[in-house]
């Protein structure tokens, strides 16, 4: 019976992105304000894992999901809403995530403008 109760819990887990997605832009705002000149960062995938509270498929596989969604996390700035992340890739290979930074949306944090959430469904 324990056993089945374990495998139960496991298929059921259900990640949550928007949770996952909020934490990880709290954690670029912090670090894009430690380091505003940074205008790419590559993060080793053990840094995202620990931030996610070392939940292993929203570290891997299911990253780019909440990469969308921190996509639609936007700073107002001089020529409309800007996302913080231009660009993103994700090696597996390498464990590492690579980001670019929107430059306008950057300048706009350090000035102390404050990032607009999306509404989670």
């Amino acid at each position: 019976m324990l056993k089945e109760l374990k495998m139960n819990l496991h298929y059921t887990h259900k990640p949550n992105y928007y949770f996952y997605a909020h934490k990880l832009v709290l954690f670029l705002e912090n670090h894009v304000k430690k380091h505003p000149s940074d205008v790419q960062e590559t993060f080793n995938l053990n840094t995202i894992y620990d931030l996610f509270d070392h939940d292993f498929a929203s570290s891997s596989t299911n990253l780019e999901g909440i990469l969308n969604i921190v996509d639609e996390y936007v700073i107002e700035t001089e020529t409309g809403r800007e996302a913080l992340v231009a660009q993103y890739r994700i090696s597996l290979d390498n464990h590492i995530l690579t980001l670019s930074f929107n430059p306008n949306a950057v300048t706009r944090l350090i000035q102390g403008q404050t990032i607009t959430y999306p509404k989670a469904a």
